[in-house]
């Protein structure tokens, strides 16, 4: 037991560092912005490389290149720090203390916000963007964050809002599962084709956003849920597990964007408008939006239109 937390303890030391060596783009750097030595940050990154048998970095001719296991790991870490930062500025009394508070789903900070996370705090300056993060917004008190991003087109604290993705889903596989089942490449012209194959089920809460019985409801074919199917606790845990082959899953455009452009995940069915339906990033109302409210909110209409 000691053992293992002497490695876990390693670990947590080296993160820190491995994030401030992806955002500032140097050892040495980094080393200024934590009060320790270039060899001592360069120490760290090899030992934080060794312990996950990644390559974290390349380097070349004196150049410093960031890998994507390294960048998704940095962008992880980041995410997970200022959640920590929340986490101890609402126990110690502190919550209100500088910055902006932004709530969201885990499915939301995992799938879309995590790989822009950098881009976001260095839009965004000195102003520091502290994460509220549940798996379900029901869970946080609105009086606890000044911004929300959710997917209730009635609102979810009645405050004004700006609407970033229309609700556009549709059906996903890896490419593996596509090829082991090559019959799904006629799911476009026959949606049919779908229902006899493992659909993937998470735990959706009913009438908040399409699922699979809306989805074949728009092309006129009634479909039921199975009484006793797996259902994974999360979306991002389903959509993984379609990219790893395991069948067939729903997915919302924005939130699957990444898997889909890198390869993990192919698309094999229609796709289901909801005009309603959608991504809005809510902000409180104090009569007027702060510098700090618009500027966030500029990034996400930026990010939400690329």
């Amino acid at each position: 037991m000691q053992g293992r937390f002497r490695r876990t303890q390693h670990l947590l030391n080296a993160l820190p560092i491995l994030e401030a060596s992806v955002r500032l783009g140097s050892f040495t750097k980094a080393g200024e912005h934590l009060a320790l030595s270039q060899p001592a940050v360069s120490r760290h990154i090899a030992n934080l490389e060794d312990q996950l048998g990644v390559q974290l970095f390349t380097r070349t001719h004196n150049k410093l290149t960031v890998t994507r296991q390294g960048r998704d790991l940095a962008n992880a870490v980041n995410l997970g720090l200022s959640h920590i930062d929340t986490a101890i500025r609402r126990i110690s009394g502190t919550a209100g203390a500088g910055g902006l508070r932004l709530a969201c789903t885990q499915s939301f900070a995992n799938c879309w916000l995590l790989p822009r996370f950098s881009g976001l705090r260095q839009a965004m300056g000195d102003v520091q963007v502290h994460l509220a993060v549940s798996h379900w917004l029901d869970d946080i008190d609105p009086d606890s964050v000044d911004m929300i991003a959710h997917w209730r087109p009635q609102g979810w604290a009645g405050w004004p809002r700006k609407r970033l993705f229309q609700e556009v889903t549709f059906p996903v596989c890896s490419r593996e599962y596509l090829d082991r089942n090559p019959a799904l490449r006629l799911s476009s012209e026959d949606p049919s084709v779908l229902s006899r194959h493992n659909l993937l089920h998470y735990e959706e809460r009913a009438m908040e956003f399409a699922g699979w019985p809306e989805w074949f409801a728009a092309s006129g074919i009634d479909y039921s849920v199975p009484d006793q199917v797996f259902r994974y606790p999360s979306y991002q845990f389903m959509l993984q597990a379609a990219a790893d082959g395991e069948g067939v899953a729903l997915a919302w455009r924005h939130l699957a964007a990444d898997k889909i452009s890198s390869g993990e995940l192919v698309q094999i069915g229609r796709d289901l408008h909801r005009n309603e339906a959608g991504y809005f990033l809510e902000y409180r109302d104090t009569g007027h939006m702060s510098r700090h409210q618009e500027r966030l909110l500029d990034w996400f209409v930026i990010e939400a239109d690329k």
